[in-house]
């Protein structure tokens, strides 16, 4: 099998797992913003931000180390078992640690449903772990369908809860917390996992190991974290709990996009990492990259052209102030999207160390340009705030990543991205249905002309497949 194929079927497979419950939860959006008020989503988001935030502080990235050392170690069994016995009970040291300290200081928490802040934070611990188990040893399937449990049963927790029950936040976090406990039983289970944990497998030369690979991730992850969430802290904090609820409903629309992302880069990680030191790797690279580029910029323009004509639909009234924040989130995570693109280059090599530089660039730019505005533009600033530092990261980074290999971004992708976002980005706001239509038909055209190859290439595989059967 080719690497684009490879690519492809990776992509395919974990997409499966991930795009439908994403789409139903997504669509529950009207549920959500109709029964609870603004008030109240705004603190259910606070909470899972910081949730986000303690993660990596507690579990050290060690998720990220397994799936890494797995890759290289897929044809040696004593290897994997080793590998995963060390990480598997570093997990439990860092659960205890986490709900010793939490119960330390616990009194100083002023944060309403803390006990969530505690009991999901464990569960993130040994749910990162054993998802990253399946896609290390190259078993895509379970953990797709690992993916596809949390999400469903979230779902389906969550209109139990909050439609059936009306237990509002409190629903929330609960259906959160029985899905992931729930499936973190499905991937021990269906990975057979008591076949690779051992306490006397531990290796304290493996902990070494992912230890010096994992926690340069660490202030990593905080820097993301400080990119795409310090922004509802400040919101809340400087503005409201009322603005935050409205600043997260915004969100909802590109955190739907970063999904789409997040499911090619899953197995863009996978491909790059085992295909590095080939001898056209710079190629290969470049091919993928502009072509992921033209693709995700599409879908990116496709939303907001859309969003006039189906906010109304998807957003209760009293959220209305979303609308105006979503096209400087949705410009903000196409940026997102080159970051990722040029990162698993960092992940394939093992700079850990870059990455992290990198992304604390960005948590400072983002911490610096929304407290510069937040007394002057309210709102905004946090939206702005994240352009900035995604712009400013994916710069960085496309410049940082030639010293290691030789990759091109297409300037006429570039610039034909640009204008479009402009087209749509203007139609938007002006919320004219005739301009907003001919935008609509603009963004069509544009998605046709810049990925005809990859269309083309995907009816021929297509018919290839219906040929043959």
């Amino acid at each position: 099998m080719n690497r684009q194929k490879e690519l492809a079927k990776n992509t395919i497979i974990l997409t499966v797992g991930k795009i439908c419950t994403q789409f139903v939860s997504f669509l529950l959006l009207p549920l959500y913003t109709s029964l609870l008020a603004p008030e109240e989503y705004g603190i259910v988001d606070l909470v899972n931000t910081y949730i986000v935030l303690l993660t990596p502080i507690f579990n050290w990235q060690f998720e990220n180390g397994l799936f890494r050392f797995l890759l290289d170690y897929r044809n040696d069994e004593y290897k994997k078992k080793e590998l995963f016995s060390t990480v598997f009970i570093i997990n439990i040291v860092q659960a205890v640690l986490y709900i010793v300290l939490f119960c330390v200081f616990q009194k100083f928490i002023t944060l309403e449903y803390k006990i969530f802040l505690a009991l999901d934070v464990v569960a993130n611990i040994f749910l990162n772990t054993l998802l990253q188990f399946p896609r290390g040893v190259g078993k895509n399937t379970i953990y797709s369908i690992g993916s596809f449990l949390s999400a469903s049963m979230t779902v389906v927790f969550n209109v139990i809860f909050i439609a059936g029950f009306r237990w509002g936040a409190y629903g929330m976090f609960l259906a959160t917390l029985l899905a992931k406990a729930s499936t973190c039983v499905y991937l021990f289970c269906a990975m057979k996992a008591w076949n690779y944990f051992s306490i006397k497998a531990y290796n304290s030369e493996m902990f070494k190991s992912v230890f010096k690979y994992s926690m340069p991730l660490v202030p990593n992850q905080l820097s993301w974290w400080v990119v795409g969430a310090s922004d509802r802290t400040i919101v809340s904090h400087f503005i409201s709990v009322f603005e935050n609820g409205i600043y997260s409903v915004a969100n909802k629309f590109s955190t739907i996009y970063v999904t789409f992302y997040n499911i090619f880069n899953l197995s863009w990680t996978e491909s790059v990492s085992l295909h590095m030191n080939d001898g056209d790797r710079d190629d290969f690279l470049t091919d993928i990259i502009n072509t992921m580029f033209n693709l995700f910029a599409t879908v990116d323009v496709g939303i907001i052209a859309c969003m006039p004509f189906v906010f109304g639909l998807m957003v209760n009234d009293k959220y209305g102030a979303a609308y105006y924040q979503i096209p400087i989130l949705m410009i903000a995570v196409l940026f997102q999207v080159v970051v990722g693109l040029y990162s698993v280059i960092y992940v394939a090599l093992k700079k850990s160390t870059e990455i992290a530089k990198t992304s604390f660039l960005a948590a400072i730019i983002n911490i610096g340009v929304d407290l510069l505005l937040i007394n002057y533009i309210g709102l905004y600033a946090a939206s702005i705030s994240t352009l900035v530092a995604y712009a400013a990261m994916a710069i960085y980074r496309y410049i940082d990543v030639r010293k290691y290999v030789s990759v091109r971004l297409s300037y006429k992708n570039v610039c034909a991205a640009a204008f479009s976002v402009l087209v749509s980005v203007f139609a938007y706001y002006t919320k004219n249905m005739i301009v907003c239509s001919i935008s609509l038909i603009y963004i069509i055209l544009y998605a046709v002309i810049f990925n005809r190859a990859f269309l083309c290439s995907f009816m021929q595989e297509l018919k290839l497949k219906l040929f043959k059967k």
